[in-house]
C-alpha cells in the first residue's frame, strides 16, 4: 500500500454512537462491528481500500486518563474535543513503521507527544476474534489542538482492511480530502511543511492546501469556507475555530450514491463541479461530499 503519511482515517467524535451509526448508514455507508480501546473510547469503521472513516465515542469515562510515557491521554483528548464540538477530532496519517516516522519528525523538528502502543480485540466477519496491535505517533498541535494528527501503524492490517467491510451501498471507495476552517490558514503552513515538506503545501489568501500520498487537506478562512461549502450550513461558531468541518469521499457511481440518499430521505446539494454535498447534521456534525472517482 503506497500511502506514506497520506490520509489514513479522520476521527469523527460523537456523543451518541448508535445515532451516528444510523445516520452514516442512511448515507449509504457500511458500518463494521464496534471495537473498544483501552483508554475508554469505542469505534466503528467505514472501510475503504486505502483509508477509512472512524466514528468514535466514549464508552467508559473512568479510563480516559490512561497516558503514554509522555503523559498524553488519547481518551481525554477525544473527550475534550467532543465537549468543544462534535465532529472531526483528529486525523490519522498512514504509517507502516511508526518508530521510523517518529524519528523522521524529530529530524524535521515537528513536536510530538511520543508513541502509543496498544492492543485491542478485533472482531472478524465470521465471528472470530484476534488481537490487533497498533502503534501511534501523536502529533498534537499544542497551539491549535483541533488541527492535530497522528501516525497510525497497523501491525496486523488484515484485521482492519477486511474485504467484506468495503462494499458500501453508495459505492464509496476512498477518502480524497479533509477540510478545516481556521481564522488564519497561513499560520498552519509551517506545521504542515514540517510533516510533508514545502513542495506539498500551497498557500493563497485565506486558503491552504496540503497534498499527501492519499488525499488532500485544505484549510480555509470562514469567508472562503462559505463560498466553498455553498448550500449547506457551517455549524461552527467563531469560538470553535479552528475546526475540521468536512470529509470528501469518492464513489464508483455518483448515480448510485444519489439513489441511496433519495431513498433514505437525505437532503443534499448538487455541486457545480459534479458532486453532492450533504449537510453536517446527517453525519456527526461533519459535511460529507461525494464525488465520482477519478
Amino acid at each position: 500500500m503506497k500511502n506514506h503519511l497520506g490520509i489514513d482515517h479522520p476521527l469523527v467524535a460523537v456523543r451518541d454512537m448508535d445515532k451516528a451509526c444510523q445516520d452514516f448508514a442512511r448515507l449509504g455507508f457500511f458500518i463494521n462491528p464496534r471495537h473498544h480501546h483501552p483508554w475508554g473510547t469505542d469505534n466503528h469503521l467505514l472501510m475503504f481500500p486505502e483509508n477509512f472513516i472512524e466514528v468514535i465515542s466514549v464508552y467508559d469515562p473512568t479510563k480516559l486518563d490512561l497516558t503514554n510515557e509522555k503523559g498524553f491521554a488519547f481518551g481525554r483528548f477525544i473527550s475534550n474535543s467532543m465537549a468543544r464540538r462534535e465532529g472531526i477530532s483528529l486525523v490519522a496519517l498512514h504509517s507502516e513503521d511508526a518508530r521510523a516516522d517518529h524519528q523522521l519528525m524529530a529530524e524535521r523538528g515537528v513536536d510530538n507527544q511520543g508513541i502509543v502502543d496498544f492492543r485491542r480485540v478485533a472482531h472478524r466477519p465470521d465471528g472470530s476474534e484476534e488481537e490487533a496491535v497498533v502503534s501511534l505517533v501523536m502529533l498534537i498541535n499544542a497551539q491549535v489542538p483541533a488541527i492535530s494528527h497522528f501516525f497510525c501503524h497497523q501491525h496486523k492490517p488484515h484485521l482492519v482492511w477486511v474485504k467484506e467491510w468495503m462494499t458500501h451501498p453508495n459505492g464509496a471507495n476512498g477518502i480524497t480530502g479533509v477540510s478545516y476552517i481556521a481564522p488564519a490558514p497561513e499560520a498552519l503552513a509551517e506545521r504542515f511543511i514540517g510533516i510533508y515538506g514545502a513542495h506539498a503545501v500551497t498557500l493563497e489568501e485565506g486558503y491552504l492546501t496540503v497534498h499527501t500520498d492519499r488525499g488532500m487537506f485544505e484549510v480555509l478562512s470562514r469567508a472562503k469556507a462559505q463560498e466553498r461549502f455553498a448550500g449547506v450550513d457551517l455549524a461552527v461558531s467563531d469560538a470553535q475555530l479552528p475546526s475540521g468541518v468536512a470529509i470528501r469521499v469518492s464513489t464508483t457511481s455518483l448515480d448510485q450514491a444519489k439513489a441511496v440518499l433519495v431513498k433514505n430521505g437525505v437532503a443534499f446539494v448538487a455541486t457545480d463541479d459534479g458532486g453532492v454535498r450533504i449537510p453536517g447534521h446527517y453525519a456527526g456534525n461533519t459535511i460529507i461530499e461525494i464525488y465520482p472517482e477519478i
